[in-house]
């Protein structure tokens, strides 16, 4: 795990793969934003970790606000965007007398505890009435987190220029996770061979938070991430096509997942699922049906 209070971030990989030039641009794009405050009256707020540049369908996000109080310090799950293996989690923290925080605060060691493979991603901010610290974890995991009990952690709340102890924990709430209402899957038989690569694709995931393909190695190689990855355009019930990139390729119970959650600039996209009727490998098109 690397930790930059600095910088209000935290990473942490399993096994996977970012792609180079377009989810390093995205990460920073998400990632850089920790000094900025961010409005605590909208619950909406995805949005605020994305400029607003998002719109993200009705029914897509999960509210859980499921909290639990140590050392003073409220910490609540407040909602989640759960799709096949990925997910976002909305996390906040509070003094539980109301204390406010200064724009400087962080939490120190954050963690999502649920398996070992997992990789995340997550961005903090000081809410402008100082009242909460938003965490945003971008999760991929082996499996569904559907029905899986997850743990968030947190060492402290600490200073992040000085890394001066405000608040000692640890503090920490678990939650059961819910696939959003909108999410969605379909399994297909399709074989891809590139070069020494040869891939058997098994499941696609469709939502909100983009698409992930399932597949497994068929080279002898399964030990190791493919080197490939397919085109892949979507058609929506509007009647337009839509390129979408390669955000990163990570392990999974069936082998490895290809996650397309981008777009050409190396932007993060968020899709309407209800609204796809298929998908396009490589122009092998395929219809998709909920």
């Amino acid at each position: 795990m690397n930790n930059n209070q600095n910088g209000n971030k935290t990473m942490k990989k399993g096994r996977k793969k970012w792609v180079v030039g377009t989810t390093v641009v995205a990460a920073i794009s998400l990632m850089a934003m920790g000094t900025s405050a961010l409005a605590s009256s909208d619950r909406d707020v995805f949005k605020g970790f994305f400029n607003g540049n998002t719109e993200i369908s009705a029914g897509s996000a999960t509210y859980i606000n499921q909290s639990s109080v140590m050392a003073g310090i409220k910490t609540t799950v407040e909602e989640s965007i759960i799709g096949g293996n990925s997910a976002i989690i909305i996390v906040s923290f509070e003094h539980e007398d109301g204390t406010v925080f200064p724009q400087d605060a962080a939490i120190a060691a954050l963690d999502i505890n649920w398996a070992k493979d997992a990789s995340y991603m997550v961005e903090q901010r000081v809410t402008e009435d100082g009242k909460k610290i938003i965490a945003m974890f971008d999760v991929d995991t082996p499996s569904s987190l559907k029905g899986k009990k997850v743990t968030i952690k947190a060492d402290a709340v600490v200073n992040s220029i000085t890394g001066a102890v405000m608040a000692k924990g640890p503090f920490h709430t678990t939650f059961t996770a819910q696939e959003s209402s909108t999410s969605y899957n379909i399994g297909i038989d399709q074989t891809l061979s590139h070069q020494q690569e040869k891939l058997s694709l098994q499941t696609i995931n469709f939502s909100t938070i983009g698409i992930g393909i399932e597949g497994k190695r068929l080279d002898g190689h399964s030990d190791q991430l493919p080197e490939y990855n397919p085109e892949i355009r979507i058609s929506t019930s509007d009647g337009k096509e839509t390129k979408v990139y390669l955000g990163s390729t990570s392990t999974s119970d069936q082998g490895f997942e290809w996650h397309y959650n981008l777009d050409k600039e190396g932007k993060r996209v968020f899709l309407d699922a209800a609204m796809i009727t298929s998908i396009s490998i490589d122009g092998h098109i395929i219809p998709v049906t909920k």
